[in-house]
């Protein structure tokens, strides 16, 4: 069955749909104004729908999509710059069927983010083998436990053992508390004589064609893990998401079965920002059949929720297990590295000849030395990722730097590696790329944030003092011809308050901030004083 994609003109009128729509949810009006009305804090996207097709994932059509024929025509197309289509009047993506606030908006606990979406815990033994599992270098097999849950069981390498199953359950944390929807990823360990096969479990041989899955079959698969002096196997299990499958997600354009789906994935933020989260923990593993969408359930209405599934390569692992040190720093084609390299006839360091391993098999080549989030690379092409601007890289930094070093250490207990030091090098690894992921994207915009009014001023918090990229700055109220109106100080831990009119008019701000010399692009703030006084809207960049 083919992938349920929309053909070019119909994908043109549901993105202008969708435009319109988002141009209504972000409360905007066409004079450049914003509605008086409340923020959109939660979309309606959840409305019930028909069952939608199965999107089928073809590797060889996305390669050469990747690498060759959509690259083209994306080029040809000359394409415009477009501000993300799903955020509201300040600039926030709401809650919907793809992202839901979390530590974006609120304060977790460290055991919240340890926990994750992770609330039902591992599997229970024994566990009974229904099939091998499909795809994917480690050693793995689907399995129901004693309960009745369903799980994909993975193992880590001989040559690395923790390494996929650390990782996996390290991301999956991180990227919840992001607001990503993922599964149930927890470490666990297993004894084989708690391991069953059912009577008409599965497996696909070389060629993929089905055949009988036996107790061979197990005994290949743990003979490639490594084993503990107890004779139990570490591994991660993936609990099957709640609903059914429906495929992944296309990173064009929009599902055709879908009616929820008018926004063109390539300007959907959290897809667009995930460049920068992806960055962070070098997830360069980003293509559509490690997303899923799932036809759920919940208050009587049937539809698609969209999770980001199988973190197993990231943090360095990518590079370790398969020798690709160039992983977050080419494509794994690269149009401008590879042909570069190739006339260079070796005179040309590479950027990533200069990783080193650490002394753990635990953890790969990951560290924030030589770490430039402008020059990131997912290991595939992925169209939301280029049209990532300042605006979704400033969303996505402000929420990686509410991590605090607790919560990253809570985190990284989860993956229960054996050894201590390594739990802090990665723990101090991630802390310090959310430090050089904070000033490279905040600087780039005015980075006030968290705009109130109170008593007669319009305040606000300098992200960038707050989270000490910087230790002062001034932020200045221009005119409509770009003078001085007036200026403020930035106050301790980055607050600013400016003074406004006591009456019911609609106002416009158009404030930067000042560094000695260097001044960031202008930013708008529109609202409402009076005796109810309210905050309408904020333009992140000015046009």
């Amino acid at each position: 069955m083919s992938s349920p994609r929309r053909a070019p003109g119909e994908v043109r009128r549901r993105a202008l749909a969708g435009t319109l729509a988002l141009s209504l949810l972000g409360g905007c009006v066409h004079d450049g104004t914003f509605a008086d009305q409340p923020i959109v804090w939660r979309v309606n996207d959840q409305q019930d729908i028909p069952e939608p097709d199965v999107a089928d994932f073809h590797y060889v059509a996305s390669a050469l999509d990747w690498y060759a024929l959509r690259r083209l025509t994306r080029t040809l197309e000359l394409r415009d710059r477009e501000a993300a289509h799903n955020v509201n009047a300040l600039d926030e993506v709401p809650d919907s069927s793809w992202f839901t606030n979390r530590i974006g908006v609120r304060d977790l606990s460290p055991a919240e983010v340890a926990q994750g979406a992770s609330a039902a815990g591992p599997p229970t033994p024994p566990l009974l083998v229904l099939s091998g599992k499909p795809g994917g270098a480690n050693p793995g097999f689907v399995a129901r436990d004693r309960k009745g849950r369903k799980f994909v069981v993975k193992f880590d390498t001989k040559e690395n053992p923790e390494m996929q199953t650390a990782t996996n359950t390290i991301v999956n944390r991180i990227f919840w508390a992001a607001g990503y929807n993922v599964p149930n990823d927890t470490v666990f360990q297993i004894r084989p004589e708690d391991i069953g096969i059912a009577t008409n479990a599965s497996a696909s041989d070389d060629f993929g064609r089905e055949q009988a899955y036996t107790r061979r079959h197990l005994e290949l698969t743990l003979s490639g893990a490594p084993r503990g002096n107890e004779g139990s196997y570490r591994a991660t299990a993936s609990e099957f998401i709640e609903g059914i499958p429906k495929g992944g997600l296309p990173p064009e354009g929009t599902r055709s079965d879908d009616p929820n789906d008018v926004i063109p994935h390539e300007h959907r933020r959290e897809l667009r920002g995930l460049r920068i989260f992806s960055a962070w923990v070098n997830h360069t593993d980003i293509k559509e059949d490690n997303t899923l969408s799932a036809y759920v359930e919940e208050n009587s209405r049937r539809f698609l929720k969209h999770y980001l599934v199988d973190f197993g390569e990231a943090l360095g692992a990518h590079a370790a297990e398969k020798s690709r040190y160039e992983d977050g720093y080419e494509h794994w084609f690269d149009w401008q590295a590879q042909p570069r390299a190739a006339f260079a006839f070796g005179l040309w360091a590479r950027e990533w000849e200069q990783l080193r391993e650490t002394p753990w098999p635990s953890v790969g080549a990951f560290s924030a030395q030589h770490f430039d989030p402008d020059a990131w690379r997912e290991a595939y092409p992925y169209w939301p990722f280029f049209e990532t601007d300042a605006r979704d890289a400033f969303w996505a930094a402000k929420i990686i730097l509410r991590f605090t070093r607790e919560q990253l250490r809570a985190i990284v207990r989860e993956a229960q590696l054996s050894h201590p030091a390594a739990s802090a090098y990665l723990v101090d690894a991630l802390y310090r790329r959310r430090a050089i992921i904070g000033a490279t994207y905040l600087e780039r915009t005015t980075p006030l944030d968290h705009f109130h009014i109170d008593a007669r001023q319009l305040c606000a918090v300098d992200l960038s003092v707050y989270h000490g990229i910087v230790t002062s700055g001034l932020v200045e109220a221009l005119d409509d011809h770009d003078e001085v109106r007036f200026d403020t100080l930035v106050g301790p831990r980055g607050r600013v308050c400016l003074p406004i009119f006591d009456d019911d008019e609609y106002r416009i701000y158009r404030l930067r901030t000042r560094r000695r010399a260097r001044t960031a692009p202008v930013l708008q703030v529109h609202f409402k004083g009076g005796t109810a006084p309210r905050i309408l809207g904020v333009v992140r960049l000015e046009q």
